[in-house]
């Protein structure tokens, strides 16, 4: 054969394996979450969020960016809370609508919309299948679009309104190197916005929103009590195989191995697990020191269930056994973490823990010696004492007054990292203790009061 008649051939065939049509395959798709939240429950938020708002808006929710690591590799997805906490879709490129006045299309009036991409075959070979316009139904949104229609829907449907609401952008900036500032994604929206609609008001917060995510419904507190569960269980694992001479990144092996054995999908953020020095850094999380003889560790990590984070801290000796320095400041730390949880009640401002936390540790380093005045204090208690906990780490919450149903965390620590202005003795000492707390009328609630908070209870564990 010809070169020429070769070269032709492998022409032919290569077109014809361009233009094949894949095989018609079905490939079988599960919702992730069987046990999560119920659909009625993201229908009742939605017709809640939706009646606080004026017939003339547009609510927008738009789902999380795909974000890319390297070439054709992208980070785990993970859903915009805002966007999950109204609807329950886990997946990309897909955008809700809430119309308080209502939208007439296709001769039917609807109040919500979705936008989702349809299922195709060729792509699920690779990704597997994924939720598509007919299995998305059970969400239970009046009306499915794809994907592509939004930009065109929005742009037609504006025409009327006087204020487009978005529950947040999944970028909100994008830094630039060298540029004089980051590139405002927020201010390019309204930008293009504003040149078809110029009186048209947009915001891209919810203070609404922001109040019914801090308080949990019955379904939110049973997956944060699964997250929490499954956190102590990572903390025990971690305790019970420290050792002088163990390094971080094993202890936080270990940690995050357990919470994938017992159903964690991830962590809810970075794991910081700090010995010696290291549990003086607030967010350390390098992990990467070998541990030494007498070495506090201070392991603050949390597993992520359904998209529901925990947020646990304990500290405990490497060898086992607290010094007696190291247990006196543990103490002051531990009332001082009593305290704030006896404040954290339904009607307490919300600083109402931080100050009688602040308050033990305050007295009780004077009379140490450590500091001599007041505004010392912030040299080794330099952070708050709670925040709102949920779909995220550090969930929305109005800071008002602590509600029932909000759950935060209690978290007072010491600090003393080397060269500070105090005895030596009190040297690479760093301590923090980190309970879930949730406001009940009954009082407060410590969900992870099962992990052991005081020395002796922690140094009977580490010596099972």
């Amino acid at each position: 054969m010809k070169f020429t008649q070769y070269c032709l051939l492998v022409l032919i065939c290569l077109s014809a394996l361009t233009q094949a049509q894949p095989p018609n395959i079905s490939y079988t798709y599960e919702y992730p979450y069987v046990d999560g939240i119920p659909f009625f429950r993201y229908k009742e938020r939605r017709e809640m969020l939706r009646n606080s708002h004026g017939e003339k808006s547009l609510i927008i929710s738009l789902s999380a960016d795909i974000r890319n690591r390297q070439n054709d590799v992208n980070h785990p997805y993970r859903q915009s809370s805002n966007f999950l906490y109204l609807t329950g879709m886990p997946y990309p490129q897909s955008a809700l609508i809430l119309a308080p006045g209502g939208i007439m299309h296709e001769g039917k009036v609807s109040k919500e919309f979705l936008f989702i991409n349809p299922r195709n075959s060729s792509k699920e070979a690779w990704e597997g299948a994924l939720m598509g316009i007919e299995e998305a139904k059970m969400l239970g949104i009046e009306t499915i679009l794809p994907y592509s229609d939004l930009k065109t829907f929005v742009m037609e449907h504006l025409k009327g309104k006087d204020t487009i609401y978005f529950t947040g952008l999944p970028t909100a900036n994008i830094p630039i190197p060298l540029a004089e500032k980051p590139f405002s994604v927020e201010q390019n929206l309204k930008e293009e916005l504003h040149k078809s609609f110029p009186d048209l008001y947009i915001k891209t917060s919810l203070q609404k929103l922001i109040a019914m995510r801090e308080i949990k419904d019955a379904d939110e507190i049973r997956l944060m009590k699964k997250a929490i569960d499954i956190s102590l269980e990572g903390h025990v694992s971690a305790m019970k195989q420290a050792k002088a001479g163990i390094t971080e990144y094993e202890l936080e092996a270990m940690m995050e191995y357990t919470f994938k054995k017992e159903g964690a999908e991830d962590i809810g953020y970075s794991s910081i697990m700090g010995a010696g020095y290291n549990a003086c850094i607030l967010h350390y999380n390098s992990n990467r020191k070998a541990t030494l003889n007498g070495d506090l560790v201070l392991a603050d990590c949390g597993a992520e269930y359904q998209n529901y984070t925990a947020d646990i801290t304990r500290t405990f000796p490497v060898n086992g056994t607290f010094s007696p320095d190291q247990k006196t400041l543990y103490d002051i730390v531990l009332e001082a973490a009593d305290s704030a949880i006896l404040e954290s009640k339904i009607g307490n401002p919300f600083r109402a823990p931080h100050n009688a936390a602040r308050k033990v540790i305050l007295k009780r380093l004077q009379a140490l010696g450590i500091i001599e005045k007041e505004d010392q204090l912030k040299w080794y208690f330099m952070h708050g004492t709670s925040h709102y906990l949920g779909l995220d780490v550090h969930d929305p919450g109005t800071g008002g007054t602590l509600k029932d149903g909000s759950i935060i965390t209690v978290e007072p620590g010491i600090y003393i990292p080397p060269g500070s202005p105090c005895d030596k003795r009190w040297w690479n000492i760093g301590i923090r203790i980190e309970d879930d707390i949730l406001i009940t009328q009954q009082g407060p609630l410590n969900l992870s009061e099962a992990l052991p908070r005081t020395t002796d209870g922690i140094e009977k564990l580490m010596k099972k």
